[in-house]
C-alpha cells in the first residue's frame, strides 16, 4: 500500500514521542568542525556533504564525507541561512555587515550567482537571514532588523516569498525579528521563530503560498527563542535556542510540548539533518559544528540531483 506524505505525517503525529526516543545517547555529541568565528546555516547537499556559513569570516565551509573540512566559497556575501534547491543548487541568504549582499541568491553549477531577490518596493532588504524551499520551488525567507549597524531599509522586519514566477511577495510584517523558518513535510504549515518575542509561530500555507491562521507553538521567553530549526519525520521541531547555560538543542512537539533540552558547550545557532540515513543531526555554534545521532529520521531538504555546485576556482 502506498502512503502519501500528507497521510504519513498525519499517522506519525498520532504516535507519542519520549525524550529517550529522540537522541542516540551512545553516540553522544561529536565536534566535527572548528576554527570558525560564527557558524550558521547548515545544509546537507544532495550527495551527503554538509555546507555551513562562517559569517564573520564571510565564507561558506564544506564538511566532506571523509571528515575533512575545507573552505568552499569566499567571499560569500556574508551568507547566513543556506539550502539546496530541487536541482541541487545552493540558495543563500546574504546578510548585512561588511561585504554583505543583503539579498537572496542562487549559486549556479559554474560558480556564478543568480540574484533571486535584492529589494522590495524599490528598497533593499535589511539583512536576509534564513530560508526554506517548498515542493514547488518557492522560497520563503526572513528579513529581520536587529538594530544598528544594520540599515533599516524596509519599514519593518518581514517574511517574504519568492514565488515560482520569481515575483517577491511580502507575507508578514507584524513580527519583530523573524528569524528561523521551516516548512512542514506536506507543505501545509510554515514555522517562523520571532526572536523579538522569543515565540515560535505556526501558519497555514495556502495554495498560492500565502499564510493565515497564526498560532503560537512555544514561548521561550525570558530565554532566547529559536534561531534556526529543522523537522523530523514526526513533525517535531529541532531548534537551536537558549543563551548562556541554556544554549543548545531544544526539541518541541507539534503540539507545543518541550520534549528535550540538551545544553551545548557553545552559543548554538542552527540545526539540520543529514547523513546517508537522515539520522545525523548537525548543530552550528560559535566556532564550530557538532554532530549527534537521532533515532527517528529527519527531513532533509530538498534535492533531487546529486551533482555538487562548483566554488570559484574549483
Amino acid at each position: 500500500m502506498r502512503i502519501y506524505p500528507g497521510i504519513f505525517l498525519a499517522l506519525v503525529l498520532l504516535q507519542p514521542v519520549s525524550a529517550e526516543e529522540l537522541l542516540d545517547a551512545v553516540q553522544g555529541v561529536k565536534r566535527v568542525a572548528d576554527g570558525c568565528k560564527f557558524t550558521e546555516g547548515p545544509a546537507s547537499s544532495p550527495s551527503g556533504e554538509l555546507y555551513f556559513s562562517d559569517i564573520e569570516n564571510n565564507r561558506i565551509m564544506r564538511l566532506e564525507r571523509s571528515g575533512l573540512v575545507r573552505e568552499f566559497r569566499r567571499p560569500s556575501g556574508r551568507s547566513n541561512g543556506i539550502v539546496f534547491d530541487h536541482e541541487g543548487r545552493l540558495v543563500m541568504c546574504q546578510g548585512a555587515g561588511p561585504g554583505g549582499g543583503r539579498r537572496v541568491v542562487r549559486l549556479e553549477k559554474d560558480g556564478s550567482e543568480t540574484v533571486l531577490a535584492a529589494s522590495y518596493g524599490g528598497k533593499k532588504f535589511i539583512a536576509p537571514n534564513d530560508l526554506c524551499i517548498d515542493r514547488k520551488g518557492r522560497i520563503y525567507f526572513t528579513d529581520p532588523y536587529y538594530g544598528p549597524p544594520a540599515e533599516k531599509s524596509q519599514p519593518s522586519s518581514g517574511v517574504y516569498l519568492i514565488d515560482d514566477t520569481g515575483k517577491v511577495r511580502l507575507l508578514l510584517k507584524d513580527l519583530l525579528k523573524p528569524n528561523g523558518i521551516v516548512i512542514s513535510l506536506d507543505n501545509s504549515r510554515l514555522y517562523v521563530s520571532d526572536r523579538g518575542t522569543q515565540k515560535l509561530h505556526r501558519y497555514r500555507v495556502g495554495v498560492d503560498g500565502g499564510l493565515s491562521g497564526r498560532s503560537t507553538v512555544y514561548n521561550f521567553s525570558p530565554d532566547r527563542g529559536i534561531d534556526g530549526m529543522c523537522l523530523d519525520s514526526a513533525g517535531n521541531i529541532f531548534g537551536a535556542a537558549g543563551k548562556e547555560k541554556t544554549t543548545g538543542l531544544f526539541v518541541i512537539s507539534p503540539k507545543g510540548t518541550l520534549l528535550l533540552h540538551k545544553p551545548m558547550p557553545e552559543f548554538s545557532t542552527n540545526v539540520t539533518f543529514g547523513g546517508a540515513d537522515g539520522k545525523d543531526l548537525y548543530l552550528t555554534a560559535t566556532s564550530g559544528v557538532y554532530r549527534m545521532r537521532v533515532r527517528r529520521r529527519g527531513v532533509v531538504w530538498p534535492a533531487k540531483e546529486s551533482r555538487e555546485p562548483r566554488a570559484a576556482g574549483d
